[in-house]
Order: C-alpha cells, then sequence, then structure tokens
C-alpha cells in the first residue's frame, strides 16, 4: 500500500489505525501473515467509518470477528482487516426478541438472554463466535442452526464508491446448511456486504432450564471436540446429515485423519478439527486439507468442502 493511501486511511481512522499487524494472534489457529492495515471497531459507527474509508480508497476489507473458521495466509491480507468488537444488546422481553450488535460474543448474548428469561439458543452455547460471524455462516449444532431464529438483519451494502445500510429478512440472506447468501452470493466481489446489527426471535423459557441445557450441551461437546486445542472449529462441510456422510467419519475411515503436514494434524478427539499441533503455517492447514480431501475423494468419490474460509494471498 503506498504512502497516500496509509494517510488517507489515518485521516478518517485516527490512531487506532495499526500498520503490518500479524494476524495469526488474532486467529483461534494461530496461523497467518502480515495485514497491511488493522483497525479495531468498538461499535458499530466505528464499523461503517472503516468499512466505507475502505471502499472510499479502492482498497480490500475483511470483517473478523472471534476469528474461529478463519485462515490468513501466511503471505498476509493485503488490505485492511477490520476486527468487529461492537457489543451492544437490547431485549424485548415482551416479544421475545433479542437485537444484538454483530460483534457480541455468542455466549455473551446466551446468558444475558437468559437473565431474561429468554432462550432457544442454548445449542450454540460454547461455539467460539460473534453473532455476525454466526449469521454469516449460518452456525449450527444438535440439528438446529442460527439461521432459524434470525427475524432480520441491518447490512451495510457496498454502492459505488460508497455503502448503505439496508435491512434484509431471512428469505433474502437464503440461509443454508453452514452458508447464507452473504456467503455464496457475494463471494468474488471485492467489496462485500456487512452485517451490523440482527434481530433474533427467542423463546420464553425459564432460567434455570436454559442453564441446565447450556451445561449438557457443553459437556456432550467436551466429550467429542478438541476443546482448548488451536483449531478454526469444524473444518469441513458434511455431505449430508447421514452419519455415514459426516466430514469426521469420512476422515476416519480414509485414513486422512493419520495425515500430518509440517505442524498441522487432525485432531485424536474428532477427525474433522484440524490441530496446530507445533508451530504450523497457514500453509501447512491448506496442504493437510488439500491431501485429506484428496484421499476422501479417493476412497468415496465425494468431496469435501470446507466450513472454514481462507483470507489473503494463497
Amino acid at each position: 500500500m503506498n504512502d497516500e493511501i496509509e494517510s488517507e486511511l489515518r485521516k478518517i481512522l485516527g490512531e487506532e489505525l495499526k500498520q503490518n499487524v500479524v494476524l495469526r494472534d488474532y486467529v483461534s489457529m494461530k496461523v497467518g501473515g502480515v495485514a497491511d492495515f488493522f483497525y479495531t471497531a468498538k461499535d458499530i459507527g466505528n464499523l461503517t467509518l472503516a468499512v466505507s474509508a475502505a471502499i472510499k480508497l479502492g482498497i480490500p476489507y475483511f470483517i473478523l470477528g472471534g476469528g474461529y473458521n478463519t485462515i490468513p495466509s501466511d503471505l498476509g491480507y493485503p488490505g485492511l482487516v477490520i476486527r468487529n468488537e461492537s457489543s451492544n444488546i437490547a431485549f424485548s422481553p415482551d416479544f421475545s426478541l433479542a437485537i444484538a450488535d454483530s460483534g457480541v460474543n455468542l455466549g455473551c448474548l446466551i446468558n444475558q438472554a437468559a437473565s431474561h428469561d429468554l432462550g432457544g439458543l442454548e445449542f450454540l452455547f460454547s461455539v467460539p463466535s460473534t453473532v455476525g460471524g454466526a449469521i454469516y455462516g449460518n452456525a449450527g449444532a444438535f440439528k438446529y442452526a442460527i439461521g432459524d431464529f434470525v427475524k432480520s438483519v441491518t447490512l451495510l451494502m457496498p454502492r459505488d464508491d460508497t455503502a448503505v445500510i439496508i435491512k434484509h429478512s431471512p428469505k433474502w440472506l437464503n440461509f443454508s446448511y453452514r452458508s447464507s447468501a452473504l456467503k455464496t452470493d457475494f463471494k468474488d466481489d471485492k467489496y462485500k456486504p456487512v452485517i451490523l446489527t440482527a434481530t433474533l426471535q427467542l423463546v420464553q423459557r425459564r432460567k434455570d432450564e436454559i442453564l441446565r441445557m447450556m451445561q449438557e450441551n457443553l459437556e456432550t461437546k467436551k466429550k467429542f471436540q478438541p476443546l482448548g486445542q488451536k483449531s478454526a472449529g469444524s473444518f469441513f462441510k458434511n455431505i449430508d446429515s447421514t452419519p455415514e456422510k459426516s466430514a469426521g467419519y469420512l476422515l476416519d475411515k480414509s485414513g486422512a485423519k493419520k495425515l500430518r503436514v509440517g505442524g498441522a494434524a487432525f485432531s485424536k478427539h474428532h477427525a474433522n478439527f484440524l490441530i496446530n499441533h507445533r508451530n504450523a503455517t497457514a500453509t501447512d492447514v491448506y496442504n493437510l486439507a488439500e491431501k485429506a480431501k484428496k484421499l476422501v475423494k479417493e476412497k468415496y468419490g465425494l468431496d469435501l468442502k470446507e466450513e472454514v474460509e481462507y483470507i489473503g494471498k494463497w
């Protein structure tokens, strides 16, 4: 990036704008190179300002939430990475609604909803994500998904050299298994829509019952998932809902689970979790995933597709 762009971006975003920030420090997999520019948006106003500035100056941007499901390249990101820490939540108990900023942590949302005797999202407890990231990828567990609870979203939509705020319904979002229109329809666009806030339709439920369900879900995940290890979460999408076509089963039975590339390996707890076992690089992770996909294709004739997203120069 040239000095003129850096100067203009700093005029808009101020001293909070950082340069040459190492992305591995901000993602759960602990891999990745340097972002040209890095900015932390503390609220929706900052988020809107940063995205609008990137569009105006003609530079790419990427919204970073909790850093899960994200694999930055070792070569870094040639643009502006915006860390979304917007955190406002409001509740309308009479209508069982929650209105949350996209940067709100899911666990925080679920806990605060419980204090208002509002539930429904317990299945997502311990899923490491922000509200925006969860909606973007239609996060789910135990046969439920967050898309089932979305009433509307407010988006920042790129328009020429600026961006406009638009409200959309779940129909427009076109939720599917671990995906949404935001993830698929704008995949190749230089500038992608950004979730600002979401309105979620919750259900009336007693706090003690919500807490019990949260604990049960957490205990189940502890048995089968490598919680606490350096991973990006579930790496591949399941082919369908049958156990024999789950990504974990296919990786295990094809022998892919035994593969290792550099410091990247598969979890012993669950084959669909790639682990940064020992100072892995993003390239190690990518090459391990490619080798695993090839083995599954050779044995079962099925194509595994990543649930995670690769960002930057590959």
